[in-house]
């Protein structure tokens, strides 16, 4: 996760200073209002599928420490 936020912020600040260099600030406004609808759009596709797909306990290994916070305060 931490990678992935990383690279997206060089990759962003890259993109951000070639924006700024060669075009007018109004098209970087441009642009970054547009990424904020596609985020808001994508958002509101979410579903709670996720949350179905918990572990049993007795399908939980002993040496799986992936468990979540859940499951071990059931015990």
């Amino acid at each position: 996760m931490y990678l992935s936020t990383g690279s997206g912020g060089v990759f962003g600040c890259i993109f951000a200073g070639l924006m700024t260099q060669n075009y007018h600030p109004k098209w970087c406004f441009f642009w970054y209002s547009w990424m904020g609808l596609i985020v808001s759009i994508s958002a509101c596709f979410l579903t709670k599928e996720s949350e179905l797909d918990r572990v049993s306990v007795e399908e939980l290994d002993e040496d799986d420490i992936s468990t979540s916070q859940e499951n071990y305060e059931s015990e």
